[in-house]
């Protein structure tokens, strides 16, 4: 899932605790969040110090919480992330309520380690995987067998610099003409 796509979708399921999130969706909000966060805190710093340099020690008496951008961007991002982060835990298999070790000092590290396991690929009752199988350019979703294939195509090319043996050479020869036979030269009765 995509940037973009993937900060719509979180604000598009503020309100939903059930279904599951795949690891980039749930990253990309997060990346988000932390990039929107930190632009606020930079702006109030730098609007805070300036305001200071004018009218003192008077500023902190005068100011509000709700005058700042952090806390609006704080409280904008946290039930979308509150929320994202349980569909997280549901995908790599574990109940929404590990959320809870947020609460409890240097335990919420371990939640870390939690959002970046793999997702479950079989349906479970928090629903389907969130992530999509993998598709060719037509858009057809590439069976294990095509990706193995390709990937042992890959393998070919770092071993292009070792010898052939003469066995490796007669079967393939072999390969090749039975595809040649099977494919090329169809056999008279299936034409």
């Amino acid at each position: 899932m995509g940037p973009i796509s993937a900060v719509g979708t979180a604000f598009a399921k503020t309100f939903n605790f059930s279904g599951r999130a795949s690891r980039s969706e749930y990253w990309w909000v997060f990346l988000f969040g932390f990039l929107v966060n930190l632009a606020a805190i930079a702006f109030d710093f730098t609007a805070l110090s300036m305001r200071y340099q004018v009218e003192g020690d008077l500023l902190f008496a005068a100011t509000s919480p709700f005058d700042l951008f952090t806390p609006w961007a704080v409280l904008i991002f946290s039930i979308p992330m509150i929320s994202l982060s349980v569909r997280r835990l549901h995908d790599a298999g574990f109940s929404g309520f590990w959320l809870l070790l947020s609460f409890i000092p240097l335990a919420g590290f371990a939640l870390l380690i939690l959002y970046m396991l793999p997702s479950q690929n079989s349906t479970t009752h928090y629903g389907a995987p969130a992530s999509r199988p993998m598709a060719d350019p037509s858009g057809k979703p590439v069976t294990v067998d095509a990706h193995k294939r390709a990937m042992q195509g890959y393998a070919v090319l770092f071993e292009k610099d070792k010898p052939v043996s003469a066995e490796v050479q007669a079967a393939r020869k072999a390969e090749i003409s039975d595809y040649y036979r099977t494919k090329v030269l169809k056999p008279a009765n299936s034409a």
